[in-house]
Parts: structure tokens; C-alpha cells; sequence
């Protein structure tokens, strides 16, 4: 196959569909569990790579991708000398087996978009096969000059018999195939796969020897033998198998005379009785021990979870949240009828009412519960990955580094998961890049050789937080004083007179890098302002701390889920607006706050520090005329260190709303994440506090 060239395969959109989602989680497996085979070669973890291997092997080759079958193949029979003590995990093992990992996802791709990627997986089997064939020949022997393969007992079932028997009454020829491998070869197993791939679609093969079950677990032999019903020509038969390298083989045409009992030293394909075999589940361990075509598949005990589509579950969660407005707004019809029923002296109406709308209530706050806790996924998908990242990295950077996870199993939905993965990867590479030291470096400084990188999720309430924690170097204050100002971010005087918490904040500065060194990994200061960025159009908040020579951590804190907020419902020039209550820090009546005037701009002082103040809604850009209000109420708000005091015409008090999009025809606008529909039918916007309360106190400090 050419590169771009078109590609079929056995399967419909169903099949696709389950092919693409067992093939992400047996992918996503093996690189979690390679990296750490290098570390911790624990049989059981061997045994786990070793059966996703198989499964991956098995999907492949039943959907006809053969080098998609071929490359799992060669890396399960790596593995299985492993598994049997025959080899030991090396760096270079795990190097080769990572490449053909990486090569396993594009080919996976080849399914989807159905066109010829390109990859060659020879070299890569070639680079697995030097691997079984290096080191002590005690602990692989190789296979002996001029060995003689075994001849085979041909014994066969009364139903494939009888299956075979109804093959040839039908016109298909009957054969039985015999191969020889070449003694030189050095994985004699992955032959004999190579061949069975071959004949099965060739026609119909009714039984191997070895048995299928032993081919596929990679206990081939320098001999095969196989019979099969076809309607292919012997020429054309002949030239499929041709394709298998370091093979020769005889055919043999059966008729009916040939199934009958006779001399079991003559080539006749006989009955005999065969020893009963152990009904066992599909795994890798009865793989391994050869169960042959007689076996039955165990039942298999029904799966604790079911696989749902994502967009059912979006419109599940848009269904629940129009149930959400409902409830709302029939609890503010209630208010208003309440004391209508009751002054008409209706009492029992009156109750009846209030025990309905309070049973609604509940009910859609238990289905809203469900609903997310469906959407909601273990923060261990985007752990999983982290691994094989840090070795990379620090295999480039010329560095030891050991990561360690904790809190795998804390949940969030999985909109919020898909967002996180890349400023991991970011603060990540900048832990193994700049945090941790070289060998040397921690050597001379009485540290251990390698460093260790920890990342930690845990939930708070309603918010997941994010821990990324290194024992590295720490941050130089003094070099990023001096950064910001060579690169013009800073007065030098700013810098000078800022406190080490301050200067830690310029990390996120765009375009600004301490890398002394231009590098793939990191160097182009376009790292953490990214990061900060991300994190704050989902809401979240990002800190970090750093001591000089003991190491950093970044925290990230976010929300358990992006489809509803809590806020705080405010009014402002008759437009209600929903204040993220993450960044509410305070809410008080304007009469009852400490309002000064410092070089004319009115200033909050609360709990010590003084808060610029900005009207709420010129600050989003409100223009019309403004109505008088008697009172007004003062909203404290943070991001990050900054923070700003809005002022509002009315508080409306707390609210679980559903974010919608904005649309198109409105599109994004400035200080605004989305909207939502109040109880009454209204609109209200939700308020981008990161970005407005950025803006307000960078005016504040320039004006």
C-alpha cells in the first residue's frame, strides 16, 4: 500500500465505533503501563501490557489491518518473554516498544479516515526482533542449526469433520498446508500469525497445528500446519503464501476417504478422542495455554457500566437544564400565588401548591445530580498520560526524574478533563525543563540523583485543585526582576520595589522565558501565559509558590463542571447580571462601606487593602442613560492577587444557573463568559470576572 492510497476494512459504523474506543483504552494502557515497566517490572503489570497487546491484536486482525496485527504481535511476543523470564525490561526494550506504540496510533487512525498513513512497521518489528535476539543466548536461545521441525499428530473433532466433509460436497477444495520455517529465523512465532492471517483470507480454516489459541498468544513453532476449504486456484493459493518470509510450504488436496479412521502413521487426517478442556474466560493467561478449537467461550459476567454517547449525555444535560430554569421559575410563581391563595383563604390549595412545587424542586435537583454525576469522569484519564511525557522530556534534557500521582479517582466532567490536558503538559515540561536539576547539579547540592515531579488532584466543594509539585531549583526572583525589565514588561523601579510573591507572577507574563537555551522543549516564553489564559476561560484560578533550592508548585482550582456555576444574581442598570461565586469575595450595602478617594478614583477599603471601585455596568460597556437608584450595593471581586470592587443597583441573592453560549448573532463580548435564562424568562449575563477584574486593575493603575 502507497501512502494516500484508499484502505477497506471488515467493520460498519458500529463496529468503528467499538474498534476506535477499545483501541484508545488498550493504547492509552500500554503507555501509562510501558513507562512504568522500566521502573517496576511486577509480573502482574507485565501481564497486564502483555493482554492488551492480545486484545489489541485480536481486534486488528479480526478487522483485517494486518500490520495493524503484525506490530501487536511482534511487541506480545517481547512481552511474553518477559512475562516468562526470558528477557528483562531494559530502556532500550521499553524504547523500541514506545516507538511501536506510537506507530499503533496512527495506524488506529488508518481505521477512521480509512487512507494509508504511510508507516512502515518493518523496521519497527525488525528493532523487536533484535531486541529478543541480543544478550545472554542462555536467556533466549536461539533457535539451532539444521533443527528439524516436528511432524504433527493431525487429530480432529467429529464436528470439524463433519464441517469439512459439508466443504467439500459443496465444490470447495479441501487442503491441508504444511510449512516449514527456516531455522535462521529468530521469531519462528510471528511466521506462523504472519500465515494464519494469510489463510483465513484465503478461506475457511477449520483447524491449525499449533492450535489457533497457542498461534495467537505467540507460542509458534519452526513448524505449521493447517487445514482449510477454498475456492481459490492452487496457483493463486500458492503465490498468498508466498508473502510469509522464511517459509516454504506443501499443500495437500483431501477428498473423503481421507477423513475416515486409519493408521495414525499415515497422512490422514483422523479422529481421535480429545481430552476435555476447562470452560475459561477470554484472557490472555488462556490464550497462553493453547486452548484449542474444541474450547468454548466462558460466560462473561455483565459489565458494571455501560458506554454512553457523548451527545446523548450534552442533550440529557440541556434537557435537565431547561427543567432547571422550570423549577426556578415556578418557585417564583409560587411566591407570588402564595399570598394571593392565602388571603382568599384557600389554606389547603395554598399547600397542596407548595408541597408540589417543593417535590418538583427536589426531584429536578436529584435528576441534575444524576445527570452530572453520568457526565463525570476519574481525572485519572489525563494522569494516565503524564508519564510517558516526563520520560521524554527528561531524556532530552539529559535528566532523572521519577513522577508520582495521587487522587486518581477524583471526578470531573468530562468537558473540564479535555480542557485541563494541555496546561498540564506545559506546567509539566516546565517542572522536568526548569524546575528539576541535572544529576550533576544534584549531586553537587546533596540531593538524590533523580528528581521527583508529583502531581496531586483533589476535590473542595464544589471545585477540583490541581498540584503540580517539584523538588527541583525553585524560581530565581532576582533573574526575573531582571527579565521583565530587559523585555520591557516592567519599569525597573516596579521590579525592584515588588515582594517575591509579586515577582512569582511574572512567570505568567507573555513572552517571557528564563530558559538560558533555546530548545524543542521550552525557551519561546510561550508557555505559562497560555496556561493562566486556559485556565481562566474555564473559570479557574492558577498560584504559585516556589522556594529558592527546594523546588515549585503550581495550583490549579477549578470547576467540577462547565455546564452550571453558583453565582451571585446582581442588578445593574436593569440588565441582571451572574457573578461567578468562586470570585465573590464580599457583598455589602454601599452606606456600610469604607469608600475613600485616593488621586481622585474612588477606592473600597476592605480587610486592610484598598480596592478600586468600577461601576459594574459601564465596566461592560453599558452606555445607556443611567437610572437614579437611591441605594446601591458594593460587590468585592478576585482573580488571582487583584482585586476590584463593582457597584450594582440591587443584590438578588445566590443561584445555581446554566451557562448557555452566547450565539453567534451576539458572538463573544468583552467581560462576558455566556448567559443564562432566569426563573421570570429573562436573560442574564454571566460576568467574566477574570478578565474584568484584570482590566479594571490595570486602569485603576495607570490612571
Amino acid at each position: 500500500m502507497a501512502k494516500g492510497q484508499r484502505l477497506q476494512f471488515d467493520l460498519d459504523d458500529e463496529d468503528l465505533k467499538l474498534f476506535c474506543e477499545e483501541a484508545d483504552e488498550q493504547l492509552e494502557l500500554l503507555d501509562t503501563s510501558l513507562v512504568q515497566l522500566e521502573g517496576e517490572p511486577h509480573p502482574d503489570l507485565v501481564q497486564q501490557i502483555f493482554r492488551a497487546a492480545h486484545t489489541l491484536k485480536g481486534s486488528s486482525a479480526t478487522i483485517g489491518h494486518k500490520k495493524m496485527a503484525s506490530l501487536t504481535h511482534a511487541m506480545e511476543t517481547v512481552l511474553d518473554a518477559v512475562r516468562q523470564g526470558k528477557k528483562r525490561a531494559t530502556s532500550e526494550m521499553i524504547d523500541a516498544l514506545l516507538a511501536a506504540l506510537d506507530a499503533l496510533r496512527v495506524l488506529a487512525g488508518e481505521v477512521t479516515t480509512r487512507v494509508d498513513s504511510g508507516v512502515e512497521t518493518a523496521p519497527l518489528e525488525a528493532d523487536l526482533h533484535a531486541i529478543l535476539a541480543a544478550g545472554d543466548p542462555d536467556e533466549y536461545p536461539s533457535p539451532r542449526p539444521g533443527a528439524v521441525p516436528a511432524r504433527f499428530q493431525y487429530d480432529l473433532p467429529a464436528d470439524t469433520i463433519s464441517a469439512a466433509r459439508d466443504d467439500l460436497n459443496h465444490g470447495r477444495a479441501l487442503l491441508l498446508v504444511e510449512m516449514t520455517i527456516s531455522t535462521d529465523c529468530q521469531l519462528p512465532s510471528i511466521r506462523c500469525y504472519q500465515a494464519l492471517q494469510e489463510l483465513d483470507e484465503l478461506g475457511t480454516v477449520h483447524a491449525s497445528w499449533p492450535d489457533r489459541g497457542s498461534i495467537e498468544a505467540g507460542a509458534g513453532e519452526f513448524a505449521f500446519a493447517a487445514l482449510i476449504a477454498t475456492t481459490r486456484g492452487d496457483e493463486q493459493f500458492a503465490a498468498a503464501l508466498e508473502s510469509v518470509s522464511d517459509m516454504t510450504s506443501t499443500i495437500r488436496h483431501l477428498g473423503t476417504d481421507d477423513l475416515a479412521d486409519g493408521d495414525p502413521s499415515a497422512m490422514q487426517v483422523a479422529p481421535k478422542e480429545r481430552p476435555k478442556l476447562s470452560v475459561v474466560e477470554d484472557t490472555a493467561e488462556a490464550a497462553g495455554a493453547g486452548v484449542g478449537e474444541g474450547a468454548k467461550p466462558g460466560k462473561k459476567a455483565a459489565s458494571p457500566s455501560v458506554r454512553i454517547d457523548v451527545e446523548r449525555l450534552d442533550g440529557l444535560m440541556n434537557l435537565v437544564g431547561e427543567l432547571v430554569i422550570d423549577r426556578t421559575r415556578l418557585q417564583q410563581i409560587r411566591e407570588q400565588l402564595t399570598g394571593l391563595l392565602k388571603s382568599a383563604n384557600l389554606t389547603e390549595l395554598t399547600e397542596n401548591f407548595e408541597e408540589t412545587t417543593s417535590h418538583l424542586a427536589r426531584v429536578t435537583d436529584e435528576l441534575q445530580e444524576e445527570i452530572m454525576r453520568s457526565r463525570m469522569l476519574p481525572v485519572r484519564s489525563v494522569l494516565t498520560r503524564l508519564p510517558r511525557l516526563v520520560r521524554d522530556v527528561a531524556a532530552k534534557c539529559g535528566k532523572k526524574v521519577d513522577l508520582i500521582t495521587a487522587g486518581e479517582e477524583t471526578e470531573l466532567d468530562r468537558s473540564v478533563i479535555e480542557e485541563i490536558s494541555d496546561p498540564l503538559v506545559h506546567i509539566l515540561r516546565n517542572a522536568v525543563d526548569h524546575g528539576i536539576e541535572t544529576p550533576e547539579e544534584r549531586r553537587a547540592l546533596g540531593k538524590p540523583e533523580t528528581g521527583v515531579v508529583s502531581v496531586t488532584a483533589w476535590n473542595q466543594e464544589t471545585y477540583i485543585y490541581l498540584s503540580v509539585k517539584d523538588d527541583g531549583r525553585g524560581i530565581d526572583t532576582a533573574t526575573l526582576r531582571q527579565k521583565v525589565v530587559e523585555k520591557g514588561l516592567l519599569p525597573r523601579e516596579a521590579a525592584e520595589n515588588a515582594t517575591d510573591d509579586q515577582v512569582l507572577q511574572y512567570v505568567f507574563f507573555p513572552g517571557l522565558s528564563t530558559a538560558k537555551t533555546l530548545s524543542d522543549v521550552s525557551g519561546r516564553g510561550v508557555g505559562m501565559d497560555i496556561v493562566r489564559t486556559n485556565i481562566e476561560r474555564l473559570n479557574g484560578q492558577i498560584t504559585l509558590k516556589s522556594t529558592r533550592g527546594q523546588g515549585s508548585e503550581v495550583i490549579i482550582q477549578l470547576p467540577l463542571t462547565l455546564a452550571t456555576t453558583k453565582a451571585l444574581m446582581v442588578m445593574a442598570n436593569d440588565t441582571v447580571y451572574a457573578i461567578p461565586l468562586v470570585s465573590v469575595t464580599e457583598a455589602l450595602a454601599e452606606h456600610d462601606a469604607d469608600i475613600h478617594s485616593v488621586s481622585g478614583q474612588r477606592t473600597l477599603r476592605l480587610r486592610g487593602r484598598l480596592l478600586p471601585m468600577a461601576d459594574l455596568a459601564n465596566a461592560l460597556g453599558d452606555t445607556r442613560p443611567r437610572r437614579l437608584s437611591a441605594s446601591k450595593f458594593v460587590v468585592a471581586a478576585k482573580h488571582g492577587e487583584r482585586q476590584v470592587a463593582f457597584v450594582v443597583d440591587r443584590l438578588l441573592g445566590e443561584q445555581d444557573v446554566v451557562v448557555k453560549s452566547l450565539g453567534d448573532l451576539v458572538g463573544n463580548r468583552r467581560g462576558l463568559t455566556g448567559a443564562t435564562i432566569l426563573g421570570d424568562g429573562t436573560l442574564g449575563l454571566i460576568v467574566d470576572t477574570a478578565s474584568l477584574v484584570t482590566e479594571q486593575a490595570q486602569l485603576a493603575a495607570t490612571a
